[in-house]
């Protein structure tokens, strides 16, 4: 069963936010190894969405039923709806989500 992964702006912004942070160290090798692997494992998605966990920062919000999956420093954050699942952030997995969902006035 195949799903259709759409981003968020936010959730783009994110990506972008971490490939131009990790070329500006000097680095731009590094930025491109990690921008692909963001990717990758957000579009893997599409084929298993059900696989990543539900952060605990965010349980007890039954009606926003988000997943994270975590590659590296980062929190992929997800939810699934029907068959599309919808990346809502790519975040540095040091950051508060809750804080970071209720910015983006997801809670």
């Amino acid at each position: 069963m195949s799903f259709v992964v759409e981003f968020t702006t936010g959730a783009r912004q994110d990506l972008l936010k971490i490939y131009r942070y990790i070329k500006a160290t000097g680095n731009p090798e590094a930025a491109k190894s990690m921008y692909e692997q963001l990717s990758k494992a957000s579009d893997s998605l599409s084929q298993n969405p059900e696989r990543g966990n539900v952060p605990s920062e965010m349980e007890g919000f039954s009606e926003l039923l988000c997943r994270q999956i975590i590659i590296k420093n980062y929190r992929i954050i997800y939810q699934v709806i029907g068959k599309v699942v919808i990346i809502h952030g790519i975040i540095d997995g040091r950051r508060n989500i809750r804080e970071v969902m209720r910015q983006r006035l997801l809670i």
